[in-house]
């Protein structure tokens, strides 16, 4: 019967433990908002029930020790000094614990405060960016760009201040022309440099709804960053971003409109999953110049479902030097998409491109005054699709240049009869397939100059309608048409050793 009394009182004993180990928890614990006052008598309580403890254990070992008799008084006296000694290292333990707690206290006051001062700097410049004086909203918009410098935590809100500043419709005051362009250059100058430690490439920069003439982010490094621009107005200015280097970045102008814009692109950098999204927009009046760039990887462009107007994407330089010295800078691996969109009175010519496995397309795009020159060099798995649907005058010219793999499509779609025009001059085939769909109505004239052997297949659906001007430049026996499914067979190198491929040992054979 004496054991349940003490097991009684070893869960009482037992509990009043754990309940003093979680207050000392709680009171330690950088996090707790609980009153300091609190440590004292925890500490007291704590030091007493430990020297109770203490003496009783040591009571107990030494009496074990000593064959279960009494302690002499120099044992207890050991017991008490022994006892005295732990109590003062727990006290001494304790008190470091006090002082470990002071301190974050003071440091989490500390931080507490120095929130509270950027929170007072963030709301006075914010004050100064709405003040009717163009002095004081430059002083405002100074504040911010020093405060997201100083202040990582806040570095998102105060670029979002800056960017809606910007969305705004400007006022009629002749100096917030140089807010603005201290605005931009604010923006420009922290996309610089990604590993700087005030740099922007870890916000959200988004711009959309707004109205702007001229945005200048020349020399931008936009890695692992989404500028947005979406449903913004473009008007009477200039959009710079040339030499713009893109990591797996975006620029996305979806739904914006461009009226008497110039934008400049060249020397920009397209890697990884870098995209320019033009999806939706309406443009009118302006030129593109993405002169000199490289689109590289799952990098692209896309245009697509646009109405374009009176306006050009010049990736061909205007003057002869340029011209001449930009083609081995000029690289598309990834893509350019113009599907599905509006060319109305539009030039697109790119000839001193490179097509390297890259993808060039055109699908179901209506074209009226439009005149595109293809890339010259198409090498590797290419895909260019030139499905236009020819609503006015049409001209495509392709050469001279070369395709060494992959395939050329242009299979037009229902349009307007005699307005289109497609010329290949001066064209080697050494490789991959161009497919040209022949039957439609479309047709105006129909030019295929090639040179050297043609290695490729040419897969024409002859014939042509007729007043179609034709010229093509192949025997018909290189032609592989639907209705005639002939093509040349290649020459095995018995053949050449005994003669070469004009011996006259080419016979012809049927495919599928």
């Amino acid at each position: 019967m004496t054991d349940v009394p003490e097991k009684r009182y070893r869960k009482r004993a037992t509990g009043w433990l754990n309940e003093i180990a979680r207050e000392v928890a709680e009171v330690s614990h950088p996090e707790s908002h609980g009153n300091l006052s609190r440590i004292l008598p925890v500490a007291a309580g704590t030091a007493i029930a430990l020297v109770v403890i203490l003496i009783a254990v040591l009571w107990i070992v030494v009496t074990i020790l000593s064959g279960f008799k009494a302690p002499n008084q120099q044992a207890v006296s050991g017991l008490l000094t022994a006892a005295i000694s732990m109590t003062a290292l727990i006290g001494a333990s304790l008190g470091a614990v006090y002082a470990f707690r002071k301190q974050l206290i003071a440091e989490r006051e500390g931080v507490r405060a120095e929130q509270q001062v950027y929170s007072d700097r963030f709301v006075k410049a914010a004050e100064l960016l709405a003040h009717e004086r163009p002095s004081a909203r430059l002083a405002g918009l100074h504040s911010l760009t020093s405060l997201a410098d100083d202040w990582s935590q806040g570095r998102q809100s105060c670029a979002q201040a800056i960017a809606s500043y910007l969305r705004l419709p400007p006022p009629e005051d002749p100096g917030e022309r140089e807010v603005r362009r201290t605005a931009w250059k604010s923006v420009h100058d922290r996309l610089m440099d990604p590993n700087a430690p005030t740099s922007w490439h870890r916000e959200e920069l988004d711009f959309s709804g707004g109205t702007y003439h001229v945005v200048d982010l020349d020399g931008a490094k936009l890695h692992d960053v989404r500028v947005s621009f979406r449903d913004c107005v473009f008007s009477d200015g200039e959009l710079r971003l040339r030499n713009v280097d893109m990591d797996d970045g975006v620029i996305d102008f979806t739904g914006s409109t461009f009226t008497n814009m110039k934008v400049l692109m060249g020397g920009m950098r397209l890697n990884g999953g870098s995209h320019i999204f033009l999806d939706l927009t309406e443009i009118t009046d302006s030129d593109f110049y993405p002169i000199a760039v490289k689109i590289a990887g799952e990098a692209s462009i896309k245009v697509r479902e646009s109405q374009i107007r009176k306006s050009n994407f010049k990736f061909d330089a205007d003057d002869i030097v340029s011209y001449m010295f930009q083609r081995k800078y000029s690289i598309i691996s990834g893509e350019i998409d113009f599907s599905s969109s509006t060319l109305r009175d539009v030039s697109i010519p790119m000839h001193t491109y490179t097509l390297d496995a890259g993808r060039l397309v055109f699908d179901n795009a209506a074209t009226d005054n439009f005149h595109l020159s293809a890339p010259g060099t198409m090498k590797g798995h290419v895909y260019v699709n030139i499905d236009v649907r020819s609503v006015g005058p049409t001209t495509i010219r392709i050469g001279p240049g070369e395709i060494n793999g992959g395939d050329l499509r242009i299979r037009p779609e229902e349009g307007v009869p005699a307005t289109l025009s497609v010329d290949f001059t001066a064209y080697k085939v050494l490789g991959g397939e161009i497919m040209v769909q022949a039957i439609q109505n479309v047709w105006k004239k129909f030019r295929f100059d090639h040179d050297g052997e043609i290695a490729g297949t040419l897969n024409f659906n002859l014939p042509f309608p007729n007043g179609v001007e034709v010229d093509i430049d192949v025997d018909q026996e290189d032609i592989y048409n639907v209705r005639r499914p002939y093509r040349r067979r290649r020459p095995s190198p018995k053949a050449i050793s005994k003669g070469g491929p004009d011996s006259g040992d080419t016979a012809s054979t049927a495919t599928d």
